[in-house]
């Protein structure tokens, strides 16, 4: 369990994750972002075969209001994380999986949490294929009709 969130590092500890400490872990969008893939690198290393990598930053800013610093915290996410990752793993030549999505949507707009469905990505290095989404949008993601609407659902997709 990667994150700078109390709540959620708790949980980790609880499930009997491992939690580490990642210098630089802000839970805003000033976080170390590199850090965090990196810490879900050593976990692999480790002897991991899971890793959750919560990024908070996002819905800081669309509690804040801050547009301008949630777009960037998504491209961090995308560059230093995502991005990272999946190359870092090619290199290792093993078969991954990956599940990119927010927890829930958090508006600029109203600066609070809503109940809308959210989009995600699930990605298998070794399925390369598409469901039609041009981009990882809400938008695109209600066009594709692919709709988990339980949480262990979703989970069963990742591992299965």
């Amino acid at each position: 369990m990667i994150s700078a969130v109390d709540l959620l590092k708790g949980i980790g500890k609880l499930t009997g994750m491992y939690v580490p400490d990642v210098t630089g872990a802000t839970g805003n969008y000033d976080t170390n972002f590199t850090a965090k893939a990196k810490a879900a690198l050593n976990a692999f290393d480790s002897g991991a075969d899971f890793a959750y990598i919560h990024m908070e930053a996002p819905e800081e800013c669309g509690h804040q209001g801050d547009v301008r610093h949630k777009i960037y915290s998504i491209e961090q996410i995308d560059e230093k994380v995502v991005g990272y990752l999946c190359r870092e793993m090619e290199k290792r030549g093993e078969p991954f999986r990956m599940l990119i999505m927010p927890d829930h949507p958090t508006p600029i707009a109203i600066k609070t949490h809503v109940s809308d469905p959210v989009p995600y990505l699930l990605y298998d290095s070794e399925k390369k294929r598409g469901n039609g989404a041009k981009s990882y949008c809400e938008r695109e993601a209600a066009a594709t009709g692919a709709f988990v609407a339980e949480g262990q659902a979703m989970i069963k997709k990742l591992l299965s």
